[in-house]
């Protein structure tokens, strides 16, 4: 009896240590959803695409509290993860891969849209790609592609991008940042979304600043301290309300909030993408254009205050 009970122990260790060893994780679904709390009725935090690396601290059931490079952590099922230990990590670092460009694609087991599909994509997701003899391996305009679990799919290659050539060829400027917030003008408003499923304000700066080739913070009040900060003019009552925003330019971030007051820190609570004209793109309900000049049709009506504005680009 002692004997079985030692060994029992020791598998338990084993076990514990080999699971430990698992201590990372890559996204192995589209978008996975960063929860408050080890439970699917906790708030949405934040959002991570296919192939973000993730590190996981705890478990909790069917839940794995993960730290991200956002920086962020929260809990996420474990199902869409796909645990990693060192070893793996450093081989899948080091993959080639393609990233997907299209909004939404599609994962199929076969090399044909007649396939069973086996997931979903959105733009920003990163897949490994199948190789023969350290080439791409395309069927029927598919590109043969290795989920983070290790499953093999396909995906019309039109979706998508060697993820180096994607890298080298990025050239961020204010008005490619703007065209992409522009396709997804009506998309709703989703608290902690961070893809085209859904974005809020902050998540759809950081999205469209991401995919071209700028990572920023994951929350606006990160986002504020960076860049260059750009006066805004004080207009006199009667005076054209247009010359506030002067200084301003395509692609510069404004952010709203709530002024610092007596024994109050000032609150950020709400960015937008300054796109000329005194206009804004932002996530606010849904995504949409809106103008900062009182008495215009599509008038931003906020009870926040615009703090300031800062320059990225």
């Amino acid at each position: 009896m002692i004997k079985k009970i030692v060994l029992a122990i020791c598998l338990g260790i084993a076990a514990a240590f080999a699971a430990g060893a698992q201590n990372h994780a890559v996204v192995n679904v589209s978008t996975a959803h960063l929860r408050s709390a080890a439970d699917y009725e906790s708030g949405l935090e934040t959002e991570a695409l296919m192939g973000d690396v993730v590190d996981i601290l705890e478990t909790n059931g069917i839940w794995a509290l993960v730290s991200t490079d956002q920086p962020y952590k929260a809990w996420v099922n474990e199902m869409a993860l796909a645990r990693m230990d060192d070893d793996a990590l450093a081989d899948y670092h080091k993959s080639r891969k393609y990233i997907c460009t299209a909004v939404y694609s599609t994962v199929y087991d076969a090399p044909s849209l007649k396939a069973q599909p086996i997931g979903d994509l959105v733009m920003g997701d990163v897949l490994r790609m199948g190789l023969s003899k350290d080439k791409p391996v395309v069927k029927k305009k598919f590109a043969e592609v290795v989920l983070p679990s290790g499953l093999v799919g396909y995906v019309p290659k039109g979706d998508l991008m060697d993820h180096s050539k994607w890298k080298d060829s990025s050239n961020p400027s204010p008005e490619a940042v703007i065209a992409l917030a522009r396709r997804f003008l009506g998309v709703p408003y989703l608290w902690g979304g961070m893809s085209p499923k859904g974005f809020d304000c902050s998540g759809l700066v950081r999205f469209c600043y991401m995919m071209n080739g700028i990572l920023l913070p994951r929350n606006a009040s990160a986002q504020a301290l960076l860049g260059e900060e750009i006066p805004l003019t004080e207009v006199l009552p009667g005076e054209d309300a247009s010359a506030r925003y002067a200084a301003l330019k395509p692609g510069d971030l404004l952010f709203f909030g709530k002024p610092a007051k007596f024994l109050q820190k000032e609150r950020i609570t709400h960015v937008a993408i300054y796109i000329g004209g005194g206009r804004i793109i932002q996530s606010s309900q849904i995504v949409r254009i809106n103008s900062l000049i009182e008495g215009e049709p599509d008038f931003y009506e906020t009870e926040n205050v615009l703090l300031k504005a800062r320059r990225i680009l």
